[in-house]
């Protein structure tokens, strides 16, 4: 296995793109849609990682030579009337590593931190229940395809500890200087957020919750090749509250 190569400084990103797309108003410009398929070539990407030796851990941005990103978003926005509003996005995304001269093993693979999909949806309710009161209600939804964090993805990967192992610690020893980086990958989450609450001309009493279902997920995943293992940063878990707002 090649080991990595790191420099001092790393070099300025670049990219290059092409979109085509539209753009229109139906329903007598209630609903908006629009659309866009994109292709971006990124030379030099600059990619953060951990980078771990005998030296101890280092904290290091590397580049990653020429990488390939192309997808398809799609949006509506939909007015249904003056107390009722709806958006939904979607982008569906496919990412390519083509040259990498600091991992060349990991041509091929995808660029790190581009979800396989994201999917949004929102809704919006303004209702007057009297002359001086409102009912408020907003809904935010959010999906979140797989998403790998680091160029190194599939496949076994020797780590530092590989020659202490291979001194001799009993039979199957070995494999404990083995990292297997397939389970580095985030897998799919969705995460959902409420306000509900009334409001009146210049202030507003709302309840809200943040990831309502109390979703488990990963915010991020750092891994670290060398060492064999990854630094996690867990999701926001379940939030609720009131909030009381004025206007003056």
């Amino acid at each position: 296995m090649p080991l990595p190569v790191i420099n001092d400084d790393f070099d300025k990103e670049t990219s290059s793109a092409f979109e085509l797309g539209f753009n229109s108003f139906v329903l007598d410009g209630r609903l908006q849609l629009n659309g866009a398929a994109y292709y971006t070539e990124v030379t030099d990407m600059q990619f953060f990682e951990f980078f771990v030796g005998t030296f101890g851990l280092l904290r290091v941005v590397s580049n990653i030579d020429k990488v390939e990103i192309s997808g398809l978003e799609l949006g509506a926005n939909y007015v249904l009337n003056e107390n009722w509003r709806f958006y939904a996005g979607a982008n569906f995304l496919d990412s390519e590593i083509k040259e990498n001269s600091s991992r060349p093993d990991t041509v091929g693979n995808q660029a790190p931190y581009t979800p396989e999909y994201t999917v949004n949806f929102s809704a919006d309710v303004n209702y007057p229940i009297s002359s001086s009161l409102s009912f408020l209600a907003r809904l935010d939804a959010r999906w979140v395809g797989e998403t790998w964090f680091h160029t190194v993805q599939e496949g076994d990967r020797p780590t530092i500890f590989m020659p202490l192992f291979d001194l001799g610690f009993g039979e199957g020893a070995a494999p404990l200087g083995i990292a297997e980086y397939s389970v580095s990958r985030r897998d799919e989450f969705s995460i959902v957020d409420l306000r509900i609450g009334i409001g009146g001309d210049n202030w507003t009493l709302m309840g809200f919750a943040t990831n309502l279902t109390d979703e488990k997920y990963l915010e991020e995943v750092i891994p670290a090749p060398e060492f064999g293992g990854s630094f996690n940063h867990p999701g926001s878990q379940r939030r609720y509250g009131v909030e009381l707002s004025f206007r003056y």
